[in-house]
């Protein structure tokens, strides 16, 4: 394939632009610091926190040499600014991305290995989840920086007049599966559960079953494991089986938030940062755990990873401030202020949350495993994802769908 090269002119054009915008050839402060770029995509109440914490850091004697400057991207956008500045040579020292775009970066080289600044000295105070995602091709190339996962949300309202405890969500699946018939009521368009069909929402499913989708060392796709199909399996017959999943995750179908707000689904799997909306809506919902299978309980993970850029020249001094940055006391800061997941372990006997239902979340993410690591995990929900369809619709068997996506995931996404 050709490449255009008024295309490229262009990016190169973009990012030179946008590095002058952003003054970022400024390397030194009148005052000598030296400075360090971090680019970041965080939201309004979030980037006044970490100038906050940035101010923090730089008066610390120790960090008298530098002086971080933050620099916005839009979330939506951070991925390709970040390849092409990259590409350009005119890459920040560090950034704060996606959890999912850490694995495609190392793969290009472009991040520190971690261990060589003394990460395995302290890796065992992040949470184990979002630590996991970081862990590529045996080395640690980011730093678990903001997290989140999904739990069980349920209408109280929905539990009591079925005649179910409305302070007890099912903590297994047979318990689900149990409640959910008393909650459905197919007639009435009323469903115990409505789901999302993606492998990023499927993950609750296959943790609890102790089914890993990738091996560790990236070469082997594990999605037709006795696991994996087994969790497929119950995952399909809570909609084609028991009849108690609305179909929510069908074209045309009511997505779990809307059906959750509407009061036509009794629960669904979601995260954090819908709490303000269902509190404002006035429903009557509590939180539990995802309910335990075989191997417990376990859930998804999201949020952003923290890395830093070989072609940077002060390794050390980003490592030192990512570091701070995600202590346990500023992360108790940070997360009290902002009613978000630690992602130090130290942190959370030090939050204390006047939502009592981020504490649900709290004990949820303890037992959350790490989401695969791919180079593309968007390539990895377009081959995969319309595999499990085909289970939830009777196409095929789970081992039959499970068994292909393997073949497919190897030929398409493990070999990027």
């Amino acid at each position: 394939m050709q490449r255009n090269p008024l295309l490229i002119a262009f990016a190169v054009f973009y990012v030179l632009l946008a590095v002058l915008t952003w003054s970022q050839d400024v390397t030194r402060t009148p005052d000598g610091r030296t400075v360090l770029t971090f680019w970041h995509t965080y939201g309004d109440e979030e980037t006044a926190m970490l100038k906050e914490i940035i101010a923090e850091w730089e008066k610390l004697p120790a960090n008298a040499a530098w002086t971080i400057r933050p620099i916005r991207l839009p979330f939506d956008g951070h991925k390709p600014k970040i390849r092409t500045a990259l590409t350009v040579g005119l890459g920040p020292d560090m950034a704060r991305v996606d959890w999912s775009f850490v694995c495609e970066l190392a793969r290009r080289n472009a991040c520190v290995d971690l261990g060589t600044l003394g990460f395995d000295k302290i890796k065992d105070q992040y949470v184990t989840g979002p630590l996991q995602t970081n862990f590529i091709d045996g080395k640690y190339q980011g730093i678990p920086e903001q997290t989140n996962c999904v739990a069980l949300f349920y209408n109280k309202t929905m539990f009591r007049d079925a005649g179910l405890d409305p302070d007890q969500p099912p903590k297994t699946w047979d318990e689900f599966i149990e409640m959910g018939k008393k909650l459905t009521n197919a007639e009435k368009g009323i469903y115990a559960f409505g789901m999302d069909n993606t492998v990023w929402w499927s993950l609750p499913f296959f943790n609890g079953f102790g089914a890993r989708l990738i091996s560790e060392d990236g070469k082997k796709c594990l999605l037709a494991s006795p696991e994996a199909v087994k969790a497929m399996e119950l995952k399909a017959s809570l909609f084609a089986t028991h009849k108690i999943e609305a179909g929510a995750w069908r074209a045309g179908g009511t997505p779990p938030e809307q059906g959750f707000q509407n009061q036509k689904y009794a629960m669904i799997f979601t995260g954090p940062w819908n709490l303000p909306r269902f509190s404002a809506s006035k429903l009557e919902f509590g939180i539990g755990l995802i309910p335990a299978g075989p191997n417990g309980t376990s859930s998804n993970v999201g949020g952003n990873n923290a890395v830093i850029f070989k072609a940077g020249k002060h390794h050390q001094a980003c490592y030192d401030f990512l570091t701070y940055f995600t202590s346990a006391p500023v992360q108790a800061k940070w997360c009290m202020k902002l009613n978000q997941i630690p992602v130090n372990k130290g942190a959370y006997d030090l939050v204390q949350f006047e939502d009592k239902n981020l504490n649900v979340f709290l004990e949820q993410m303890k037992s959350t495993l790490g989401n695969p690591v791919v180079t593309s995990f968007e390539m990895l929900e377009n081959v995969v994802n319309p595999e499990m369809e085909t289970v939830l619709t009777g196409q095929k068997t789970a081992a039959d769908a499970m068994r292909d996506a393997v073949r497919k995931v190897e030929e398409k996404v493990l070999t990027l």
